[in-house]
Protein backbone atom coordinates (compact mmCIF):
# COMPACT_ATOMS: atom_id res chain seq x y z
CA UNK A 1 0.00 0.00 0.00
CA UNK A 2 1.08 3.48 -0.76
CA UNK A 3 0.76 5.42 2.19
CA UNK A 4 0.48 8.76 0.52
CA UNK A 5 -2.02 7.32 -1.91
CA UNK A 6 -3.96 6.38 1.08
CA UNK A 7 -3.60 9.87 3.18
CA UNK A 8 -5.13 11.25 -0.37
CA UNK A 9 -8.02 9.38 -0.02
CA UNK A 10 -9.33 9.69 3.03
CA UNK A 11 -8.30 13.36 2.60
CA UNK A 12 -11.35 13.41 0.51
CA UNK A 13 -13.55 11.73 3.16
CA UNK A 14 -15.19 14.96 5.13
CA UNK A 15 -16.92 13.23 7.45
CA UNK A 16 -16.14 9.56 8.38
CA UNK A 17 -19.15 8.16 10.06
CA UNK A 18 -18.86 7.90 13.88
CA UNK A 19 -20.61 5.27 16.43
CA UNK A 20 -22.79 6.48 19.20
CA UNK A 21 -20.96 8.34 21.84
CA UNK A 22 -22.76 5.85 23.93
CA UNK A 23 -21.48 2.77 22.61
CA UNK A 24 -17.92 4.25 22.86
CA UNK A 25 -18.51 5.07 26.81
CA UNK A 26 -20.05 1.04 26.77
CA UNK A 27 -16.67 -0.36 25.51
CA UNK A 28 -14.98 1.96 28.02
CA UNK A 29 -17.23 0.35 30.74
CA UNK A 30 -16.82 -3.52 29.82
CA UNK A 31 -13.30 -3.38 29.24
CA UNK A 32 -12.90 -1.88 33.49
CA UNK A 33 -12.71 -4.90 35.12
CA UNK A 34 -14.11 -2.60 37.77
CA UNK A 35 -17.28 -2.10 36.23
CA UNK A 36 -20.58 -3.16 38.07
CA UNK A 37 -23.87 -3.74 35.92
CA UNK A 38 -25.45 -0.75 37.60
CA UNK A 39 -22.48 1.14 35.94
CA UNK A 40 -23.44 -0.15 32.27
CA UNK A 41 -27.00 0.40 33.32
CA UNK A 42 -26.86 3.81 34.24
CA UNK A 43 -25.30 4.65 30.67
CA UNK A 44 -27.44 2.75 28.58
CA UNK A 45 -30.43 4.41 30.47
CA UNK A 46 -28.96 7.82 29.59
CA UNK A 47 -29.82 7.37 25.80
CA UNK A 48 -33.53 6.51 25.08
CA UNK A 49 -32.77 5.04 21.84
CA UNK A 50 -30.00 2.06 22.40
CA UNK A 51 -32.74 1.54 25.79
CA UNK A 52 -35.85 1.35 23.64
CA UNK A 53 -33.78 -0.83 21.05
CA UNK A 54 -31.64 -3.24 23.96
CA UNK A 55 -35.40 -3.97 25.40
CA UNK A 56 -37.40 -4.61 22.17
CA UNK A 57 -33.90 -7.44 21.44
CA UNK A 58 -34.08 -9.21 24.88
CA UNK A 59 -37.88 -8.85 24.83
CA UNK A 60 -37.66 -10.61 21.54
CA UNK A 61 -38.81 -14.42 20.29
CA UNK A 62 -35.03 -14.73 19.58
CA UNK A 63 -34.44 -15.10 23.41
CA UNK A 64 -37.47 -16.41 24.52
CA UNK A 65 -36.93 -15.31 28.04
CA UNK A 66 -40.50 -16.57 29.74
CA UNK A 67 -41.16 -13.15 31.68
CA UNK A 68 -40.68 -9.42 30.66
CA UNK A 69 -37.87 -7.87 31.25
CA UNK A 70 -38.80 -4.29 31.75
CA UNK A 71 -35.34 -2.89 32.79
CA UNK A 72 -31.88 -2.41 31.22
CA UNK A 73 -30.07 -3.66 34.36
CA UNK A 74 -32.10 -6.81 34.69
CA UNK A 75 -31.08 -7.18 30.96
CA UNK A 76 -27.52 -6.82 31.42
CA UNK A 77 -27.66 -9.60 34.23
CA UNK A 78 -29.04 -11.81 32.06
CA UNK A 79 -27.26 -11.73 29.01
CA UNK A 80 -23.91 -10.34 30.13
CA UNK A 81 -21.71 -7.46 29.55
CA UNK A 82 -20.21 -8.81 25.99
CA UNK A 83 -24.01 -9.41 25.07
CA UNK A 84 -24.84 -6.66 25.38
CA UNK A 85 -22.18 -4.40 23.56
CA UNK A 86 -22.87 -6.74 20.81
CA UNK A 87 -26.43 -6.29 20.63
CA UNK A 88 -26.11 -2.29 20.86
CA UNK A 89 -23.08 -2.35 18.11
CA UNK A 90 -25.43 -4.97 15.71
CA UNK A 91 -27.89 -1.77 15.81
CA UNK A 92 -25.76 0.69 15.43
CA UNK A 93 -23.58 -0.45 12.80
CA UNK A 94 -26.65 -1.50 10.75
CA UNK A 95 -27.61 2.30 10.96
CA UNK A 96 -24.76 3.34 8.90
CA UNK A 97 -25.66 0.68 6.28
CA UNK A 98 -29.11 3.31 5.68
CA UNK A 99 -29.09 5.90 3.59
CA UNK A 100 -30.80 7.46 0.77
CA UNK A 101 -29.12 6.39 -1.98
CA UNK A 102 -31.21 3.86 -4.15
CA UNK A 103 -28.79 2.87 -6.79
CA UNK A 104 -26.35 1.14 -3.81
CA UNK A 105 -29.72 0.38 -1.68
CA UNK A 106 -29.69 -3.67 -2.72
CA UNK A 107 -26.16 -3.83 -2.70
CA UNK A 108 -25.34 -2.58 1.17
CA UNK A 109 -28.15 -4.69 2.42
CA UNK A 110 -26.12 -7.64 0.62
CA UNK A 111 -23.22 -6.41 2.68
CA UNK A 112 -24.69 -5.89 5.70
CA UNK A 113 -25.94 -9.41 5.42
CA UNK A 114 -22.61 -10.69 4.41
CA UNK A 115 -21.18 -8.47 7.40
CA UNK A 116 -23.79 -9.68 9.95
CA UNK A 117 -22.84 -13.59 8.55
CA UNK A 118 -19.65 -13.04 9.22
CA UNK A 119 -20.27 -12.27 12.95
CA UNK A 120 -22.01 -15.20 13.09
CA UNK A 121 -19.37 -17.63 11.10
CA UNK A 122 -17.00 -15.90 13.66
CA UNK A 123 -18.19 -16.50 16.24
CA UNK A 124 -19.55 -20.35 15.07
CA UNK A 125 -16.37 -20.87 14.56
CA UNK A 126 -14.54 -19.58 18.23
CA UNK A 127 -16.90 -21.69 19.80
CA UNK A 128 -15.68 -24.40 17.80
CA UNK A 129 -12.30 -24.14 18.77
CA UNK A 130 -12.87 -22.79 22.32
CA UNK A 131 -11.33 -19.59 21.56
CA UNK A 132 -11.54 -17.38 25.19
CA UNK A 133 -12.98 -14.00 23.44
CA UNK A 134 -15.64 -15.20 21.60
CA UNK A 135 -17.69 -11.75 21.36
CA UNK A 136 -14.28 -10.25 20.11
CA UNK A 137 -14.66 -12.51 17.33
CA UNK A 138 -18.01 -11.48 16.50
CA UNK A 139 -17.10 -7.68 16.57
CA UNK A 140 -14.39 -8.28 14.09
CA UNK A 141 -16.41 -10.20 11.78
CA UNK A 142 -19.24 -7.57 12.07
CA UNK A 143 -16.68 -4.48 11.03
CA UNK A 144 -14.14 -6.95 8.85
CA UNK A 145 -15.60 -4.89 5.40
CA UNK A 146 -16.84 -2.00 6.22
CA UNK A 147 -14.12 0.42 4.19
CA UNK A 148 -16.70 -0.77 1.70
CA UNK A 149 -19.48 1.55 3.87
CA UNK A 150 -16.50 4.20 3.18
CA UNK A 151 -15.81 3.58 -0.28
CA UNK A 152 -20.03 3.19 -1.54
CA UNK A 153 -20.95 6.72 0.86
CA UNK A 154 -17.51 8.97 0.79
CA UNK A 155 -15.86 7.79 -2.57
CA UNK A 156 -18.95 6.91 -4.74
CA UNK A 157 -17.38 8.02 -7.95
CA UNK A 158 -14.59 5.45 -7.39
CA UNK A 159 -16.57 2.51 -5.97
CA UNK A 160 -18.66 2.91 -9.28
CA UNK A 161 -15.65 2.14 -11.33
CA UNK A 162 -14.59 -0.94 -8.78
CA UNK A 163 -18.24 -2.34 -9.31
CA UNK A 164 -17.34 -1.66 -12.90
CA UNK A 165 -14.19 -3.97 -12.92
CA UNK A 166 -15.35 -6.02 -10.29
CA UNK A 167 -18.41 -7.19 -13.09
CA UNK A 168 -16.39 -6.93 -16.42
CA UNK A 169 -13.68 -8.64 -15.03
CA UNK A 170 -14.88 -10.85 -12.89
CA UNK A 171 -12.24 -10.32 -10.48
CA UNK A 172 -12.09 -9.76 -6.68
CA UNK A 173 -13.01 -6.67 -5.07
CA UNK A 174 -9.78 -6.40 -4.00
CA UNK A 175 -7.88 -6.33 -7.19
CA UNK A 176 -10.38 -3.55 -8.29
CA UNK A 177 -9.83 -1.47 -5.33
CA UNK A 178 -5.79 -1.52 -5.98
CA UNK A 179 -6.49 -0.71 -9.37
CA UNK A 180 -8.53 2.53 -8.80
CA UNK A 181 -7.58 3.26 -5.49
CA UNK A 182 -4.19 2.16 -5.05
CA UNK A 183 -5.35 0.41 -1.71
CA UNK A 184 -8.45 -1.73 -0.73
CA UNK A 185 -11.40 -1.22 2.19
CA UNK A 186 -9.04 -3.40 4.63
CA UNK A 187 -6.76 -0.18 4.71
CA UNK A 188 -9.61 1.83 4.67
CA UNK A 189 -11.49 -0.34 7.37
CA UNK A 190 -8.62 -0.30 9.67
CA UNK A 191 -8.25 3.79 9.66
CA UNK A 192 -11.87 3.62 10.94
CA UNK A 193 -11.54 1.38 13.45
CA UNK A 194 -8.80 3.18 14.94
CA UNK A 195 -10.57 6.44 14.31
CA UNK A 196 -13.40 4.51 16.51
CA UNK A 197 -10.98 3.97 19.08
CA UNK A 198 -12.18 -0.19 18.92
CA UNK A 199 -9.94 -2.27 20.90
CA UNK A 200 -7.34 -4.32 19.95
CA UNK A 201 -7.31 -6.96 17.38
CA UNK A 202 -10.02 -4.82 15.75
CA UNK A 203 -7.96 -2.59 13.94
CA UNK A 204 -5.17 -5.43 12.78
CA UNK A 205 -7.95 -8.10 12.08
CA UNK A 206 -9.82 -5.91 9.67
CA UNK A 207 -6.50 -4.50 8.00
CA UNK A 208 -5.48 -8.04 7.70
CA UNK A 209 -8.68 -10.34 7.27
CA UNK A 210 -7.37 -11.28 3.59
CA UNK A 211 -3.64 -11.39 4.69
CA UNK A 212 -3.91 -13.39 8.15
CA UNK A 213 0.05 -14.57 7.97
CA UNK A 214 0.72 -10.75 8.57
CA UNK A 215 -1.40 -9.88 11.79
CA UNK A 216 1.52 -10.68 13.94
CA UNK A 217 0.13 -11.76 17.51
CA UNK A 218 -3.33 -11.21 16.29
CA UNK A 219 -2.78 -14.23 13.16
CA UNK A 220 -5.63 -16.69 15.14
CA UNK A 221 -8.33 -13.90 15.08
CA UNK A 222 -7.83 -12.45 11.45
CA UNK A 223 -7.36 -16.50 10.23
CA UNK A 224 -11.04 -16.39 11.78
CA UNK A 225 -12.31 -13.83 10.11
CA UNK A 226 -10.30 -15.11 6.55
CA UNK A 227 -12.41 -18.19 7.13
CA UNK A 228 -15.56 -16.69 8.24
CA UNK A 229 -15.36 -14.67 5.13
CA UNK A 230 -15.06 -17.45 2.59
CA UNK A 231 -17.56 -19.65 4.59
CA UNK A 232 -20.27 -17.14 3.91
CA UNK A 233 -18.95 -16.82 0.06
CA UNK A 234 -19.49 -20.50 0.12
CA UNK A 235 -22.90 -20.18 1.88
CA UNK A 236 -23.98 -17.47 -0.47
CA UNK A 237 -24.64 -15.36 2.80
CA UNK A 238 -25.32 -11.59 1.50
CA UNK A 239 -22.16 -10.17 -1.00
CA UNK A 240 -18.98 -8.82 -0.32
CA UNK A 241 -18.91 -7.06 -3.78
CA UNK A 242 -17.96 -9.76 -6.20
CA UNK A 243 -19.16 -13.18 -6.92
CA UNK A 244 -15.79 -14.70 -6.54
CA UNK A 245 -15.08 -17.02 -3.89
CA UNK A 246 -11.67 -16.84 -2.54
CA UNK A 247 -8.80 -19.86 -1.75
CA UNK A 248 -8.62 -20.39 2.54
CA UNK A 249 -4.78 -19.15 2.95
CA UNK A 250 -2.66 -22.51 4.10
CA UNK A 251 -1.42 -19.92 6.98
CA UNK A 252 -4.95 -19.64 8.32
CA UNK A 253 -6.06 -23.17 7.96
CA UNK A 254 -2.37 -23.70 10.18
CA UNK A 255 -2.91 -21.13 12.43
CA UNK A 256 -6.80 -22.65 13.75
CA UNK A 257 -5.30 -26.53 13.21
CA UNK A 258 -9.16 -26.84 11.66
CA UNK A 259 -9.42 -30.36 9.75
CA UNK A 260 -11.66 -30.68 6.27
CA UNK A 261 -13.79 -33.43 8.54
CA UNK A 262 -15.00 -30.29 10.23
CA UNK A 263 -16.23 -28.30 7.39
CA UNK A 264 -19.63 -30.02 7.48
CA UNK A 265 -20.39 -29.12 11.10
CA UNK A 266 -19.24 -25.46 10.95
CA UNK A 267 -21.22 -24.51 7.75
CA UNK A 268 -24.59 -26.30 9.20
CA UNK A 269 -24.06 -24.47 11.98
CA UNK A 270 -23.33 -21.36 10.51
CA UNK A 271 -25.97 -21.27 8.48
CA UNK A 272 -28.67 -22.53 11.21
CA UNK A 273 -27.18 -19.56 13.24
CA UNK A 274 -27.15 -16.81 10.60
CA UNK A 275 -30.79 -17.71 9.68
CA UNK A 276 -31.78 -17.19 13.65
CA UNK A 277 -30.02 -14.38 14.47
CA UNK A 278 -30.46 -12.66 10.74
CA UNK A 279 -34.49 -12.24 11.25
CA UNK A 280 -34.20 -11.39 14.49
CA UNK A 281 -32.07 -8.47 14.01
CA UNK A 282 -33.90 -6.93 11.02
CA UNK A 283 -37.26 -7.64 12.75
CA UNK A 284 -36.19 -5.68 15.83
CA UNK A 285 -34.51 -2.83 14.56
CA UNK A 286 -36.98 -1.60 12.12
CA UNK A 287 -36.42 -0.55 8.40
CA UNK A 288 -33.38 0.90 8.99
CA UNK A 289 -32.39 -0.19 5.75
CA UNK A 290 -34.83 1.12 3.68
CA UNK A 291 -33.88 4.32 1.35
CA UNK A 292 -35.51 7.56 1.90
CA UNK A 293 -39.13 8.42 -0.14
Amino acid sequence: MQVKRLNAIIGRVEDLPTLPRTVFRITEIINNPKSSARDLAGVINDDQVLTARLLRLVNSSFYGFPQRIATVNFAIVLLGFDAIRNLLLTTSVFDLFAGSDRDLHIEREKLWDHSLGCAVAAKVIGKYLRHEKIEELFVCGLLHDIGKIVEMVYLKKDYTQIRALVHDRNEFIVRAEEDILGCTHAHIGHLLAERWNLPAPVPQVVLHHHTPEAAGEFIRQAATIHLADIFCRALDIGSGGDRRIPAIKTSAWSALGLQVGDLDTLLRQIEGEYQDISSFIQASTGPSLEPNA
